[in-house]
């Protein structure tokens, strides 16, 4: 590893650029780790960069981000640690020279910092870089009191015991940081998924994460509120379940459109074992007074009541679009439900790559069972793994 003046260098030169676009100051940040994460964020429907919302893409290699991103993408933000000489396959490589250097922060430190109301990071878990920049990013994001939503695209069943080992890895970091709210997805979920976009046009595969990301966007305060959920319960996984373009006259209710959700959950997950919900809406400015919010509150409380015993819900200002449709998109993010069994499945499948780890002195063993137990998995679980 080199000490690091590279990178430093790359990331003076956002700063510096950042600094010239003074009309530019960005309410949100998005921020796109990892290959997949990168390609899927400029398949259309591509959250487009306005004066408001700033891309910021971190990846194995600059140049290889440039390729990937659309003619008059800034190269400025763009992030690769080619010039770095570390291996950036596991977590435990890239750790410890993301999480020292503070310049990507500073980049948001330079603006007035009311200008920056959230943060929505996408990122893969199953790879070096990605898995060490979420919670490093979540941690510095908090420490500016920005808050941070991170949408994490976990490994599909086909691919090796590495992108476990790296996942496991960190999602326990994640678990370990008061207040941060991570949104888990499946990769297998996510590439199956199927449904319709306001317009009616087909929504098929992991662009719907950009549509998530759009519905997203007009909300500002929704980082900070989910975030409030997360310190007050101390929760910290969530996932979604999400209904895209439901036509109220084809759906016929609101909990039809709801009952539509469970069909194509993006993460398998125990419903009734849930305790929180966070709910957000987008629909005509004409369904206001046939829907408004209270009776949007029923509707939701009633249609949770047989499913789960919920300790909160949270249903926030709808958003209405002037359109002419009387199509509705619902995400439900649902927080609280039972994650032990599925971490205790992927720690026994990373045993021989966490004790390879141990004897070459890449982690401690201590260190690792902090980790494991911010994800509710327990000392002598471990050991009989």
């Amino acid at each position: 590893m080199n000490d690091g003046k590279t990178s430093f260098d790359v990331l003076e030169s956002i700063k510096h650029h950042i600094e010239t676009l003074k009309p530019m100051l960005p309410k949100q940040a998005i921020v796109c780790i990892g290959e997949y994460a990168i390609k899927t964020f400029f398949k259309q429907p591509n959250p487009s960069k306005t004066e408001e919302n700033l891309p910021i893409l971190i990846g194995k290699s600059s140049d290889e981000i440039l390729k990937w991103a659309p003619k008059g993408f800034d190269p400025h933000l763009a992030i690769g640690f080619e010039d770095q000489k570390i291996d950036t396959h596991f977590w435990y490589t890239v750790l410890p020279f993301f999480s020292t250097d503070d310049a990507l922060i500073d980049v948001f430190k330079k603006k007035p910092i009311e200008k920056l109301t959230g943060a929505i990071i996408l990122a893969t878990v199953w790879d070096g870089i990605g898995s060490a920049s979420l919670p490093t990013l979540i941690t510095k994001f908090k420490a500016s009191k920005i808050n941070s939503l991170s949408i994490a695209i976990l490994p599909s069943k086909v691919q090796p015991a590495d992108t476990n080992f790296n996942t496991l890895a960190s999602l326990g970091m994640c678990a370990g940081i008061d207040g941060a709210t991570i949104l888990l997805i499946d990769r297998d979920n996510l590439e199956n998924y199927e449904g319709v976009d306001r317009e009616g046009s087909l929504i098929k595969g992991n662009i719907v994460t950009n549509y998530l990301i759009n519905l997203l966007l007009p909300k500002e305060t929704v980082a900070q509120e989910i975030s409030e959920l997360s310190r007050t319960f101390n929760v910290k996984m969530y996932t979604l379940l999400l209904a895209t373009g439901a036509s109220l006259k084809i759906y016929g209710s609101l909990e039809n459109i709801l009952d539509a959700t469970l069909l194509k959950p993006l993460f398998n997950f125990d419903l009734s074992s849930a305790s929180l919900l966070y709910v957000l809406l987008r629909m005509p400015t004409s369904l206001k007074d046939k829907l408004p919010r209270g009776k949007i509150e029923l509707a939701i409380a009633g249609w949770f009541k047989d499913k789960a015993k919920l300790k909160s819900i949270y249903i926030t200002e709808p958003i209405y679009v002037e359109d002419t449709t009387d199509r509705i998109d619902i995400a439900l993010f649902i927080g609280g439900f039972t994650t032990k069994t599925m971490f205790i499945d992927m720690e026994t499948k990373i045993k021989s790559l966490r004790s390879r780890a141990l004897q070459k002195h890449a982690i401690k063993k201590e260190e690792w069972q902090a980790l494991m137990k911010n994800l509710g998995i327990k000392e002598e679980e471990e050991k009989a793994s």
